[in-house]
């Protein structure tokens, strides 16, 4: 068990350290926006505009980085085939670039009739923007196809162990966008138009990157036989896919019609604000799927303990990063900054931090999901997963039009919290039927409990100092309960002796979907 855990806590750092400096460089955007943008509602565009290309984003890539990931994985040990490979690496690479050049042709001419149905603001008169906003739908469109072909080459990355090249192109990625960012919008004053010119232009970049860090799998052919069983796989998993995208950004159209452009923008920058706690949801994923799959293609369901395991650490990770940030971020993000004299959100964003909390919140469950997902990919059960995530849809869907009209945006993001709950647990459900997993709920109920009791006090007391002790505070009450026994704290020491610390945990099932829905 130790080598497993330690090849997946090497990696995971590999891909931490690159999403976390990725993702803190990507966050620097959101304050920039609100900063520089002239009011929220130019912001609302922005995000207006990214919520559908996330939606579109699950269905051009056609599903494929799982199936990918399903059927090139070998097992330990196993030699490598390299024709294999290459036939298992262009066929579905190929097939998305047939799909998804045409349905990014079929968007860039229907641009100015979709303006309407797109940012469409009872409150507003579109007419003056019409030009700019056909335009960066165009872009919108170029966007999808550039990313949705760099699918597949980093799922070859991943699961080839190539953490460093995955993490540097990344990483490389983020930076272009800031600079281009930085350029378009301040230099240019190209404003929303200049913030979409730099995401194509990096989307491009990053895909010859990929591409050319993957060019010997790379062929133009096409196996019948491999197409055959990959499709079926990825074209199941797009329902479920379209599900969490929806648990995900279906909010912000819903928060622009019932509450305008402005309200979406105020909305948009505050959840914006929980990308901390997405990071560790997010970078597990990177390194936990191809792992699981391996660990199971080695070891079977002898692998269930360690994926038990990894739940009750990962769990841990994700509360008491909740417990942490939910007190720090409302505070730090109206904080006015020494040399550029501003806060990172303006005065007309901050009424609306209330909602950072419940974000957070959001991001535990979600990270609850993917540990629970294990079971309907080794047991190839993908097609419950249509059922779960849109059971997760729905919920919502419902929240959000009951819960706006009465709580405003935030009974948006309480909407997106309660869906994340059922998403999690209903897949937990299914999964335990064909695959079950013997959790270890005694633990994670102390780390439940503990924290939740901690957040209370913090948040009954209004004590700064209670804020502060309060993770250590967590950590002596679950040692005290005897959350950690001595043998396990001496293994744990040894097993990470030479790993890097602060690897974080958790997952996404949609880890795509979280870049659309950050805005890059």
């Amino acid at each position: 068990m130790k080598s497993p855990l330690r090849t997946l806590s090497r990696e995971t750092a590999i891909y931490g350290v690159s999403n976390v400096v990725g993702r803190f460089l990507n966050f620097l955007l959101v304050p920039f926006y609100v900063n520089v943008l002239p009011s929220p509602e130019y912001y609302g565009f922005v995000s207006s505009l990214y919520a559908y290309v996330g939606f579109l984003a699950v269905i051009f890539p056609l599903g494929m980085e799982g199936a990918y990931l399903r059927y090139a994985a070998r097992a330990e040990g196993e030699r490598s085939d390299p024709e294999r490979e290459r036939r298992l690496f262009s066929t579905p690479f190929w097939a998305i670039f047939a799909f998804s050049l045409a349905g990014g042709a079929l968007l860039f001419a229907a641009a100015p009739a979709l303006v309407g149905p797109a940012f469409g603001d009872a409150r507003h008169d579109l007419s003056a923007f019409t030009p700019m906003l056909t335009e960066i739908l165009r872009d919108g469109a170029g966007i999808l196809v550039l990313d949705a072909l760099a699918i597949v080459p980093f799922a070859s990355l991943r699961l080839d162990h190539r953490a460093r090249t995955f993490a540097a192109i990344k990483v490389g990625n983020i930076l272009l966008a800031l600079v281009l960012n930085f350029d378009f919008v301040l230099r240019m004053r190209w404003g929303v138009a200049g913030i979409f010119r730099a995401n194509l232009l990096t989307s491009a970049a990053t895909l010859a990157a990929a591409l050319l860090a993957c060019a010997p799998k790379l062929r133009l052919r096409w196996d019948r036989n491999s197409i055959a069983r990959m499709l079926p796989f990825g074209l199941w998993n797009i329902p479920a896919y379209f599900g969490a995208m929806m648990v995900q950004v279906v909010d912000r159209p819903i928060v622009q019609r019932l509450k305008g452009l402005d309200a979406l923008g105020v909305y948009q920058a505050n959840y914006r604000m929980g990308i901390a706690l997405m990071v560790l949801v997010s970078v597990f994923d990177y390194a936990w799927r191809p792992f699981f799959l391996q660990q199971y293609a080695t070891h079977g369901d002898g692998a269930k303990p360690l994926f038990a395991r990894v739940f009750t650490y990962s769990t841990l990770v994700l509360l008491l990063a909740f417990l942490g940030l939910s007190f720090l971020l409302p505070w730090a993000v109206g904080v006015r900054l020494p040399v550029v004299h501003r806060s990172l959100l303006r005065r007309e964003y901050l009424s609306a931090t209330g909602i950072i909390p419940v974000v957070l919140l959001a991001y535990v469950f979600q990270g609850f999901y993917t540990n629970f997902i294990v079971g309907i990919y080794v047991r190839e059960k993908t097609s419950r997963l249509p059922g779960v995530t849109g059971l997760g849809a729905a919920t919502n869907v419902a929240a959000n039009l009951v819960l706006i009209p009465r709580m405003g945006i935030l009974g948006a993001a309480y909407a997106t919290l309660a869906a994340y709950v059922v998403m999690a647990f209903s897949l937990l459900f299914f999964a335990q039927r064909v695959f079950p997993i013997r959790y270890e709920w005694g633990r994670v109920g102390k780390a439940v409990a503990v924290v939740a009791a901690a957040y209370g006090v913090c948040r009954a007391s209004g004590s700064a100092a209670a804020q502060i002790a309060a993770i250590p505070a967590a950590l002596g009450a679950l040692a005290a309960w005897g959350f950690f026994s001595p043998g396990e704290v001496a293994s744990l020491r040894r097993l990470f002796r030479t790993a890097p610390a602060g690897v974080p945990s958790a997952a996404d099932p949609v880890e795509y979907a979280s870049d659309r829905e950050e805005g890059r």
